[in-house]
């Protein structure tokens, strides 16, 4: 998952933790409204090699298991269900990318507020749970594709006296088009002038492999706490990329710790 997305998707765990855990009993439809925040340790800029702490709020509204949305998320709309299946269409967006984010982007420019809709499909049995997103952007801000696929199985660890702690870990992979890569791994004519970097113009392709480690414990009837652990590992042409191999890594960290509580 890319590190501009990982705020999306640590955050994502919230919904789930307030869900299923955290709120008193509720009828089966009806409004759910999650508030909370944390802070998140993510990379300074995609393909960074340092880290910052980002201070996050959360807010999550669903209605009747069938339209969600979250302040980071976006907005995904159940539109199909079949057993263990779900498909629907989803909007999420990215904030960009800053030239004044770091001293190593300098003279590479910025990468504006993309909005990127798409469709997503979700699998879960038991334990196991699998989603696949893709979406593309038409705001003008990165101007590309991304598919995300990720998986991981849920366990009760321990229990505290509001419920169990669960533990869920698996992997993921994210794909992009040319032009998502060349947004934030590329070095144009004008931008090699400006920052000293050599030109380069990746492909798309398999941006990033990782695992991902989240940790849901119920400290009240409708409080929740969330602990989250993460690496990524760039490769293909964005961990080629001259951004990567002379001013960042390819081994991207994310850690954080958050609370939310479900209003009803």
């Amino acid at each position: 998952m890319p590190p501009y997305h990982l705020p999306i998707v640590a955050l994502g765990a919230l919904a789930v933790a307030t869900g299923s855990l955290a709120q008193p009993p509720l009828p089966e439809s009806g409004l759910q409204v999650q508030v909370g925040g944390g802070g998140l340790l993510t990379p300074d800029f995609l393909g960074s090699a340092g880290s910052r702490v980002r201070v996050l709020p959360y807010l999550s509204v669903s209605y009747d298991d069938l339209v969600s949305a979250t302040v980071q998320d976006g907005i995904a709309l159940n539109l199909y269900r079949s057993g263990d299946f779900t498909f629907g269409p989803i909007v999420s967006f990215s904030f960009g990318q800053e030239e004044n984010d770091s001293r190593d982007l300098r003279g590479l420019g910025d990468v504006d507020v993309s909005i990127e809709p798409g469709a997503f499909a979700g699998y879960e049995s038991g334990p196991f749970s699998a989603r696949i997103q893709a979406s593309h952007d038409v705001a003008g801000g990165h101007g590309g594709g991304i598919v995300e696929l990720d998986a991981a199985v849920t366990l009760p660890v321990a229990r505290t006296r509001s419920g169990p702690v669960l533990l869920s870990a698996g992997p993921g992979a994210t794909f992009v088009t040319a032009k998502f890569n060349r947004a934030f791994f590329g070095v144009d004519a004008t931008q090699a002038l400006a920052s000293g970097l050599p030109a380069y113009r990746p492909g798309g392709g398999l941006q990033e492999i990782g695992a991902n480690l989240t940790a849901i414990a119920p400290v009240g009837r409708r409080t929740t706490v969330v602990g989250l652990l993460g690496y990524g590992r760039l490769i293909g042409d964005a961990a080629d990329s001259p951004r990567v191999r002379q001013r960042g890594s390819p081994d991207q960290f994310t850690a954080g710790l958050f609370i939310a509580y479900a209003l009803f």
